[in-house]
């Protein structure tokens, strides 16, 4: 089974960590699969290296000659791109989806602009998904980030009964790799961000961002100071190492010096192993990126969402966690230190109820995967 996976592989480890999670899902269906990698960034306009890519004829032509191709997971379906066809990061006309051949699958993608939308871009992606609805070879799932709300409040609700949504793939994502920060015991693991901070939210209000560092800085120096837990700081991404040092400098140079720690930036699916096992090993995480919480819920680990984008309300709403996220919007230190000390609280009963949920839904989504694989005519060689 030859796989070609568009997606990207390269500067965030979230992402690296939700298509592990997706290899996980095809290994319970294919016996053996081998995925050649095509990274997307070098779809991008703004990629002006000389093996820059785009979803052309040329493309569509090389795509066939696989057995399987999977676009995803990331916000790919997010509409708000301008000068694209399709108004997303698939900037392909509309017209070419008729010339897919091969089983495809765009999975656990994001449908959730937060940035403005330029006008015109709403009728392209209507477009867009009208071709693939007449193409069954071509199948859309979104992940569970709120991307359905926007599909049926902004695109149509006709579209809805074709485009199911499932778990995001990184929530079928784990890691036996060694925590590389076994030295620093009993540890909270935070991930801060900059670039979050200015998307476009229906749930919280401006970001103040002094408001938004001072709080931050007061919670770590109560965690430190007296919860008596030493700090990790988390990056995803080369821009959080300047996040995390907005944060520091904020704070007592003791408290830096004798209780926080930050891991490592590393890259790829061997990064993605390292730095999320940090999270695995934690008392707690408190996470920004999307895939801080998905992840660290999927490992169960108690965590905590900092919402600048909807998506991660989203994801604690939908698993009936709504205390366990505050909004940046406001001076949310103190919110956040009592939910800290809540969660620290060992709770057998709330942990069973999130493992029970959570392996109800992963059912579910296995369940639309290998719907949609047997649609295509692709017979899995094993039981499932």
């Amino acid at each position: 089974m030859r796989i070609l996976h568009v997606a990207s592989f390269v500067g965030n480890i979230g992402d690296n960590a939700s298509h592990l999670g997706l290899q996980e899902i095809l290994a319970d269906y294919f016996n053996h699969f081998d995925v050649e990698q095509l990274e997307i960034r070098k779809f991008y306009k703004n990629y002006k290296h000389k093996d820059n890519q785009h979803f052309d004829s040329t493309f569509i032509e090389y795509a066939n000659q696989f057995d399987m191709l999977v676009i995803g997971g990331g916000g790919f379906l997010d509409y708000w791109l301008e000068g694209s066809a399709t108004g997303t990061t698939i900037d392909m006309e509309p017209e070419l989806v008729t010339h897919i051949k091969v089983p495809t699958l765009i999975c656990s993608v994001g449908c959730m602009p937060h940035k403005t939308i330029p006008l015109g871009n709403v009728e392209k992606f209507r477009r867009f998904l009208d071709a693939v609805m007449l193409n069954p070879k071509v199948r859309i799932v979104v992940r569970n980030d709120g991307s359905v709300s926007s599909l049926k409040n902004e695109i149509g609700v006709k579209y809805l009964p074709h485009i199911p949504e499932v778990l995001d793939n990184g929530f079928f994502f784990d890691t036996q790799t060694a925590n590389p920060l076994s030295m620093v015991q009993g540890y909270i693991s935070i991930n801060v961000t900059n670039d979050q901070l200015q998307m476009i939210s229906n749930s919280r209000g401006d970001i103040d961002k002094k408001i938004y560092l001072t709080a931050l800085a007061q919670v770590v120096t109560h965690i430190t100071q007296v919860l008596k837990i030493r700090v990790v700081f988390v990056p995803h991404i080369y821009t959080d190492l300047k996040a995390i040092t907005e944060v520091l400098s904020l704070l007592d140079d003791f408290i830096i010096r004798e209780y926080v720690s930050v891991a490592p930036c590393l890259q790829y699916d061997e990064g993605a192993r390292a730095v999320f096992s940090i999270y695995k090993n934690s008392r707690l995480v408190i996470g920004s990126r999307f895939h801080a919480n998905v992840c660290s819920l999927a490992m169960g680990v108690p965590t905590l969402g900092l919402v600048a984008p909807d998506r991660v309300k989203y994801i604690y709403d939908q698993l009936g966690l709504p205390n366990s996220y505050v909004l940046l919007g406001y001076d949310f230190a103190d919110d956040l230190i009592e939910k800290i000390e809540h969660a620290l609280r060992y709770d057998p009963e709330a942990k069973k109820y999130l493992n029970q949920a959570l392996s109800a839904r992963r059912n579910a989504s296995k369940a639309v995967y290998f719907g949609i694989l047997d649609s295509f005519g692709l017979r899995p060689d094993k039981e499932k």
